[in-house]
């Protein structure tokens, strides 16, 4: 059964007044966005969700020193806000150290083990409480989003990167290390695949990720198979909406990359059920969004996949309850650490 984003009182209605409950600052930096929200313990925004690029340096490294510059305007207002819980939720697109904040392993950024959680506390003077995206979407739909009541679910996301979380036995979990649910970084075909951001070759995520959805319409492009993405691209440029434009325009090999797009992660998410068996999946992320069949598309795909006639009949597939879950998990991870989330 596929279901569609859920209704959520995800921004506070005009009038409301902001002290009415203690609120947090979100940030959730993916692979090429910045997201920043003020949010409160009933699970709303208070204003608007700001966004930003991030910055990269000119070896393709992103540039933490300017992020606190982005950042520093946003903590300066939340401080001087009644209301404020001066901890800010720091979602990051990789394998976080939860105590320390480092960024051990963040592959779309390439940092490995930068100490981006001290650096937050040093120049923003605020507590920080940090952890990977998906685990921060995951507690966002566990807590006021699709996956609240349910025992046994994942957050998956698909944009920039491609990777997941689980929540089981009624919490999350994280395995040894808390880097539990990196299925994008498993291996697929590391002789005839690509390179990927964490050091290896033919990752999932090289397959089915926004830059490999783009990088399947440029090859198609350049060989003279999409007469639709030439049309797209009057720069010579494929970006991954172009593919999902390009296919609605009814191109034959903008539908291809999309099919072949949609039977690997279907594949992934069935394999995934198929080891915990799950009662839900929660998709979301940037190429989610891109056109609203994306996720029944995938939801009938997976069923293919699955081993059980229990799992084909109840296994529930929804969108991210939120416009972005990380953030809003980023900030339920802070009232967690405060005790101060309702019962």
């Amino acid at each position: 059964m596929t279901e569609t984003s859920a209704r959520h009182p995800s921004t506070q209605k005009p009038g409301q007044d902001q002290s009415e409950s203690p609120f947090v600052l979100a940030v959730d930096i993916g692979g090429s966005k910045i997201a920043i929200g003020k949010i409160n313990t009933q699970g709303q925004l208070l204003g608007q969700m700001e966004i930003r690029r991030v910055p990269f340096d000119q070896a393709g490294v992103a540039d933490p020193e300017e992020i606190l510059r982005i950042l520093k305007p946003f903590a300066d207002e939340a401080k001087a806000t009644r209301g404020f819980v001066p901890t800010i939720g720091l979602s990051v697109c990789g394998n976080i150290d939860m105590m320390s904040g480092e960024a051990v392993l963040v592959a779309n950024l390439h940092w490995r083990n930068v100490p981006f959680g001290a650096m937050v506390r040093s120049h923003l003077g605020l507590g920080v409480s940090p952890a990977t995206d998906v685990r921060m979407a995951a507690l966002a739909e566990a807590t006021w989003g699709a996956g609240r009541g349910a025992k046994h679910f994942a957050w998956v996301t698909v944009g920039t990167g491609y990777g997941a979380y689980l929540f089981l036995e009624g919490k999350l979990y994280g395995g040894a290390h808390d880097f539990a649910g990196n299925f994008g970084h498993n291996t697929l075909d590391e002789i005839n695949g690509f390179p990927c951001g964490c050091g290896r070759r033919g990752c999932v995520e090289t397959f089915v990720s926004g830059p490999a959805i783009a990088r399947a319409g440029q090859k198609a492009l350049d060989e003279g198979r999409s007469p639709a993405l030439r049309g797209l691209a009057p720069n010579g440029k494929v970006t991954c909406e172009m593919v999902f434009q390009a296919e609605a325009a009814g191109d034959p090999a903008a539908h291809e990359i999309l099919d072949s797009v949609i039977r690997l992660i279907a594949i992934s998410i069935a394999s995934l059920v198929n080891t915990l068996d799950l009662e839900l999946v929660v998709l979301g992320g940037g190429v989610m969004r891109s056109t609203p069949s994306f996720l029944q598309r995938i939801e009938a795909r997976t069923r293919d996949y699955l081993m059980t006639v229990e799992a084909r009949r109840d296994l529930r597939i929804a969108g991210e309850t939120f416009p972005n879950s990380a953030l809003f998990g980023a900030a339920a991870g802070v009232f967690l650490q405060h005790g101060l989330l309702p019962s």
